[in-house]
């Protein structure tokens, strides 16, 4: 029930549309470079193909996980469901298996549309587009653990704008982390602890193989990720329901 008022909310937001419409029309714009009969330009194609897709599903995601609880508490809907025979901690994670279902859809519609779109233009995609699904999706779930979790703690306006930055910024993060010590030890434990505990949701992006059409990766790395994207998501429930298991509702 949970899940189906979820995407029934989307709906009735008109978010999925929006992305929709934005993600053709970059599509259809990047084709257009190809009247112009420049070899070479499906790359470009599927780079900006797959490049709105992920940063709009991003969106999508955030604003998906960052209201279903904070919302519930505005509108007091969320007294109905505490009167059910469910803790708060089943509570958090229907939340989170709300969003998680929802934005996965969400993808998924967008992935395939994108996907029928350039076969459509007789642009070819590899195999290795089921193993970005897949790992996009695992990603998606970690995402949404991340948001609802601090949902808990922060207004929504804060926890949108600060899962956005650590959810587009966890690469160049990283990375800048890295080259700021990469003249000295990087088997230092601090480092490693610290690069371990930032958020690494650009782990979950294949986009870039499918757009250079790699072959199929290990499965046991998308096993690993997985592994990693169970831990860490949980951890991150587990912070939100420990705010959430003494907050005063109300």
């Amino acid at each position: 029930a949970l899940m189906t008022a979820g995407l029934l909310e989307t709906i009735r937001r008109k978010d999925l549309y929006v992305v929709l419409i934005l993600t053709v029309l970059l599509t259809l714009g990047a084709s257009a470079f190809r009247a112009f009969g420049v070899q070479g330009l499906e790359i470009f194609v599927k780079d900006v193909a797959f490049t709105a897709v992920g940063v709009m599903t991003t969106i999508l995601t955030v604003l998906i996980a960052a209201r279903q609880i904070p919302e519930e508490m505005q509108r007091r809907t969320i007294y109905p469901l505490m009167a059910r025979p469910i803790t708060r901690g089943q509570l958090l994670i229907g939340k989170w298996a709300t969003a998680f279902f929802t934005a996965s859809l969400c993808f998924v519609l967008l992935a395939l549309i994108t996907l029928g779109l350039l076969l459509s233009l007789g642009i070819p995609v590899k195999p290795i587009f089921v193993q970005y699904v897949l790992l996009k999706i695992v990603g998606i779930g970690w995402l949404c653990a991340m948001v609802v979790a601090l949902s808990l703690y922060l207004t929504p306006a804060a926890n949108v704008t600060l899962t956005l930055i650590l959810a587009f910024g966890s690469g160049v993060f990283n990375r800048l982390l890295l080259m700021a010590h990469w003249e000295h030890n990087l088997d230092a434990l601090w480092l490693n602890l610290l690069y371990g505990a930032l958020p690494h949701y650009d782990y979950f992006d294949m986009s870039k193989k499918v757009v250079f059409d790699w072959d199929l990766a290990p499965w046991w790395v998308l096993g690993a990720l997985g592994g990693y994207a169970l831990l860490s998501g949980a951890a991150w429930l587990l912070i939100g329901w420990l705010r959430f298991r003494k907050q005063t509702i109300g």
